[in-house]
């Protein structure tokens, strides 16, 4: 198993104003031979929590990677200090302080340079997360992301949105944020890596929102865990943007929870989602107009904890790659501990999935949030490790050859 040179070191055992003792044990991840599996961005007691990440390749060859960087107000100069908010909450946790990093690869992710911060609205009164990056049709970068100024509880639920920019220059300087989604104090967020361009060139963003609009406004009996999902979409490079119908649990209807979507384009041009939800199943639903309407959702057929499930078609074999949490327990925390993170292949455009395979195993860690990126004939799969104190949470990376996937004898 590889680590980075940062990880070298003995982290000073701390506990912050906030109270949040640090864990300063480096994951232990699932070693698999063929596969090269590193830590990209560690976890410290500054910033103890990484993740929801997006990866793109440059003209120039290099790869971005940008993420969600949680970092601990109380521990940072005086002087970088965001504005303080009583929304916001520890750090290790969705609502805590974060902004989004950057770095960069020459080497297909051997290597990465040093961390910049890409993007930290100030006026966020909780955070800045979530990142998606595509190549548009005209060539240029777009970057989505989830705007906060509060959550989705009771006690800072606040206003939340969708924003893009975009770059000209390959993500050395962003444009003005334009927001993607409605321009109101509702609850607005999506999944990070959702952002796509399809082969029509639109460019078209994962969303979803508390629903329907007011229902999660503070005030007795509000129930604030009912979410639709829907997407944003652009014909015209990110200029002007239109929004598709927000789909609802057709089980549990606003009492139901659909959110954090991953679409995938087939070869015939059609679109199929896989959508997070409480049922023990991701549902399904499918498009044939590149994502204006939807077909109403049925469950998958796969066992998920409620967590997101990663969908990717494989460059130059159509075939669909699925990253997933298949544990499911109705009786557990967020119906299941994230323990094993899976992987299976599907040859028929999402209908039926081959074999499972597992990159993480570890009862005591939470291995979650997945994303890919194709380098050749591998794939890099990011995602984020907690331990089950969650304490900290680091960015990990694994290689893994393409031929692996379809391999059900490993």
């Amino acid at each position: 198993m590889k680590y980075p040179v940062a990880t070298l070191f003995a982290a000073t055992l701390l506990t912050s104003t906030a109270g949040a003792a640090w864990d300063e044990a480096l994951p232990k991840l699932r070693e698999i031979p063929g596969i090269e599996k590193q830590i990209v961005v560690v976890a410290t007691p500054e910033a103890p929590k990484h993740g929801e990440q997006t990866v793109i390749r440059l003209k120039d060859g290099r790869l971005l990677l940008l993420w969600s960087e949680f970092v601990r107000e109380d521990l940072m100069p005086a002087g970088e200090r965001p504005p303080p908010s009583p929304l916001r909450r520890d750090p290790t946790g969705d609502d805590g302080y974060a902004r989004i990093s950057g770095k960069t690869s020459a080497d297909g992710g051997r290597t990465w340079s040093k961390p910049n911060v890409v993007v930290d609205d100030k006026d966020a009164l909780v955070n800045c997360i979530s990142p998606g990056l595509t190549r548009m049709k005209d060539g240029r970068l777009l970057l989505a992301y989830s705007w906060r100024s509060g959550g989705n509880g009771a006690e800072n639920y606040g206003n939340c949105a969708k924003m893009v920019r975009i770059s000209a220059d390959e993500g050395k300087t962003w444009s003005e944020r334009t927001r993607i989604t409605p321009d109101n104090s509702e609850y607005h967020t999506g999944c990070h890596d959702r952002a796509y361009t399809l082969d029509n060139g639109r460019v078209i963003v994962q969303c979803h929102t508390i629903f329907p609009p007011g229902r999660a406004q503070p005030g007795p009996g509000a129930r604030r865990t009912c979410m639709g999902t829907y997407f944003a979409y652009s014909d015209d490079n990110g200029k002007t943007w239109q929004r598709t119908e927000v789909s609802l649990d057709p089980i549990a209807g606003v009492a139901g929870r659909f959110e954090e979507a991953s679409l995938a384009q087939r070869v015939d041009g059609s679109l199929i989602q896989f959508i997070r939800n409480w049922h023990g199943q991701s549902f399904v639903s499918e498009s044939a107009d590149r994502g204006t309407r939807w077909s109403v959702p049925r469950p998958s057929g796969v066992f998920s904890s409620l967590a997101p499930t990663y969908i990717t078609r494989i460059p130059n074999r159509g075939d669909l790659l699925m990253i997933w949490n298949p544990v499911w327990n109705p009786d557990a925390q967020i119906a299941g501990v994230r323990s094993v993170l899976a992987c299976a292949i599907s040859k028929d455009g999402g209908k039926t999935w081959g074999l499972p395979k597992a990159l993480e195993t570890n009862p005591n860690n939470w291995s979650e949030y997945p994303g890919v990126t194709f380098d050749g004939d591998h794939a890099l799969v990011h995602y984020r490790v907690f331990p089950l104190g969650r304490k900290r949470c680091d960015l990990v990376q694994a290689r893994v050859p393409i031929g692996w996937f379809y391999n059900d004898k490993d």
